[in-house]
């Protein structure tokens, strides 16, 4: 959520200009998808590798929290690319036909925390597929991709509030008319932090995470009781059928 709110604010007030060609905003986010089209390959494999050979069972939660703390990093590098952002001496650069008075900083400058973003990404995300599909038992898959769905969706939700929380607490010193004159980068600061209690939450969790599939799937199967009792009535009525085929029979044509 952090592109569209933050990142995009702070790459509009910075020079589009590169070598004479006027870049578009959304060209930077560019950026930070290709690492998730690179790296997510290339974890899965290797995901796919560790869970084949039973060993490593808790890597996906390792994936996770270095995908927090890298999303933490990406955050700080930002923070700090405001404060050198606000050194450069101010241009006028025409935006949506309007004129704006930007900072002269390159927009390129910018691309290490959008960078840091879809590294973060390509490691929280495949690895969040991998524990809501395939390591939960087959009758209740279905339902927590929908769950994860459900709490993408929330997420966004809740990035927005935290914007509006942000904006609304610091009248708007945060994020200003003018970006120069304001304060995002104690915004990025705030979300790094944020970010990090985040983390330590998970990593305080995650030594209680066990493959679902093998501990809990025979939960949700059924006890070996009730499938001793159901093959014994699988048996019962096999034996029943041939006996009433049998009965039906002549004593010769039983003999035969």
């Amino acid at each position: 959520m952090q592109i569209p709110s933050g990142y995009y604010l702070q790459t509009m007030n910075s020079n589009l200009n590169f070598n004479g060609f006027f870049l578009p905003i959304a060209a930077m986010n560019v950026i930070s998808i290709l690492p998730l089209l690179f790296l997510a390959p290339i974890l899965e494999c290797i995901s796919t590798y560790l869970f084949d050979s039973k060993k490593y069972t808790r890597s996906p939660t390792i994936y996770i929290i270095a995908g927090h703390l890298t999303a933490a990093l990406s955050l700080i590098v930002a923070g700090f690319s405001e404060i050198h952002r606000k050194h450069f001496p101010p241009v006028e650069q025409t935006l949506s036909s309007q004129v704006l008075s930007v900072s002269s900083m390159p927009c390129l400058h910018l691309a290490p925390q959008y960078i840091l973003l879809g590294v973060a990404e390509a490691l929280v995300t495949p690895s969040c597929s991998l524990l809501s599909f395939r390591l939960v038992p087959d009758g209740i898959r279905g339902i927590s991709m929908h769950f994860l769905t459900l709490f993408n969706g929330a997420g966004c939700f809740m990035g927005a509030f935290i914007v509006q929380t942000a904006h609304a607490g610091s009248q708007g010193i945060w994020f200003p008319h003018l970006l120069h004159e304001g304060k995002l980068e104690r915004f990025f600061f705030f979300l790094a932090s944020l970010m990090m209690v985040n983390t330590l939450g998970f990593w305080t969790i995650s030594h209680r995470y066990s493959n679902l599939h093998q501990e809990y799937a025979k939960g949700f199967r059924g006890s070996s009781l009730q499938e001793k009792l159901l093959q014994h009535e699988k048996n019962l009525k096999f034996y029943d059928s041939v006996l009433e085929t049998t009965s039906t029979l002549s004593p010769m044509e039983t003999f035969l």
